[in-house]
């Protein structure tokens, strides 16, 4: 499994690539009606993908960047439910992640009081990446 990173705006030939290159694709979209709009044209490209078709690709995705307090969080929450994808987790928009992107850090090099609640909000997604990992296996 491939630790990988690819921009959402991927096509043909390079999607392709892509695709032979790891078994599980993270899709993070943000509640903005940009990121959603922007993330309508790849999801459809990878479910069209042959790889994703038979299974040899599984894609999930994240909600990132959520204040579930706000009305794009909704807009956020029925545009994921529309996908037939899993949502693994759901990332909050939070100071830590400026502070520590500013010092060059991350959550688990800050101490556990202040890293704890974002730490628990990546918690689903870890476990179901090390489930997806010993299915591998």
């Amino acid at each position: 499994m491939g630790g990988l990173r690819f921009p959402a705006g991927l096509r043909g030939d390079k999607l392709d690539e892509a695709l032979r290159r790891v078994d599980l694709v993270v899709v993070p979209v943000a509640p903005s009606v940009f990121d959603m709009d922007a993330s309508v044209d790849f999801l459809e490209a990878l479910a069209a993908h042959k790889a994703v078709k038979k299974g040899e690709s599984t894609v999930v995705l994240v909600a990132n960047r959520v204040d579930p307090r706000t009305l794009a969080a909704q807009e956020l929450e029925a545009f994921l439910a529309a996908w037939d994808l899993p949502v693994i987790a759901h990332l909050h928009m939070a100071q830590v992640y400026v502070h520590c992107a500013a010092r060059g850090l991350s959550l688990y090099d800050l101490p556990a009081s202040r890293a704890h609640p974002e730490i628990d909000n990546w918690a689903p997604l870890q476990r179901w990446m090390e489930r997806h990992l010993r299915e591998e296996s």
